[in-house]
């Protein structure tokens, strides 16, 4: 039952992931919640009463229903009691209460790296930059690691596209908006390439449009989800710097590649320098696979 307790409870105007974490560890159960009034549930969450006063009148059997409204369209919910929700996003103090997801997640996906960065503006330099870091990510996919992005124009697309080139390459996007709304639009199709070989996730309802906040939300998940961020190209500020800012924040391996007013403050700041003239693609799957073994401790 607690998967339709953890989607009620996920509907609580403001409550997040944080606040939801708290409640969970006061009343050891998601289900208990139900049991305590509505003042008490707002002392603890700093929220208005108000917030919780529907809580209890909520019909399990409706959100049951929704559920499987959901499960018809292909989506699955996973929450914080599930076994197969993302062993790493469970470190982030607000990790999402419930996430949507179409496709699946593997044990493998737990060695992933995010591949970021902004539109390129130059043509020429755009089309090199773009085979530069589909190789990339079709060669860290080949290694068995992966790819994490944001489904968005440019790099994004590219390092999707470059872990769909790679055999059994494997990748996640992480929407701002809900799963039903794919932004943007044209990219539907790969969108759908890569439900078959991994997973459209995004903590937003089904229905939810993209906005400003939403995609600087997204920014914390793609970072918890990796093992490392690289950062190919970013303005400053700009949500590559928010993603990196992120991984910061988690003691994840931040990378970036020299030569845009974001990356090149990244590196200034202690982030590791990637040049395309001089990367091993192979080394650098070898050093990341060695350093996420010996960070989750595996022989």
């Amino acid at each position: 039952m607690s998967k339709l307790h953890w989607l009620a409870l996920s509907k609580v105007d403001g409550l997040g992931g944080a606040r939801a974490r708290r409640l969970v560890e006061r009343f050891r159960s998601v289900e208990a919640i139900w049991q305590a009034d509505a003042e008490t549930l707002a002392a603890l969450t700093d929220l208005p009463p108000e917030n919780f006063c529907a809580l209890q009148k909520i019909p399990l059997e409706e959100i049951a229903g929704e559920l499987e409204g959901l499960r018809c369209e292909g989506i699955d919910i996973l929450t914080l009691d599930d076994e197969d929700y993302p062993v790493l996003l469970r470190d982030l103090r607000d990790a999402p209460p419930v996430l949507y997801l179409r496709g699946s997640l593997e044990t493998r996906d737990q060695w992933a790296v995010a591949i970021v960065g902004g539109r390129m503006a130059d043509p020429g330099y755009r089309e090199r930059k773009m085979a530069w870091t589909r190789q990339l990510a079709q060669t860290l996919a080949e290694w068995g690691l992966t790819i994490v992005s944001g489904l968005a124009h440019g790099v994004d697309a590219w390092a999707h596209g470059g872990a769909l080139d790679a055999h059994d390459g494997r990748t996640i996007a992480v929407l701002g908006c809900g799963l039903r709304r794919v932004y943007p639009k044209h990219h539907r199709a790969l969108a759908d390439r890569i439900v078959a070989r991994g997973a459209l996730m995004s903590e937003l309802e089904p229905n939810a449009g993209t906005c400003g906040p939403f995609l600087m939300m997204r920014d914390r998940l793609i970072a918890g989800l990796s093992q490392a961020v690289i950062v190919i190209e970013a303005g400053d500020p700009s949500g590559s710097l928010d993603t990196a800012r992120h991984a910061r924040k988690l003691k994840r391996r931040v990378l970036a590649v020299p030569g845009s007013p974001g990356t090149d403050r990244l590196i200034a700041e202690g982030a590791g320098s990637l040049d395309p003239e001089r990367a091993d693609f192979d080394e650098l799957a070898r050093n990341m696979l060695r350093i996420d073994c010996e960070e989750a401790h595996i022989e």
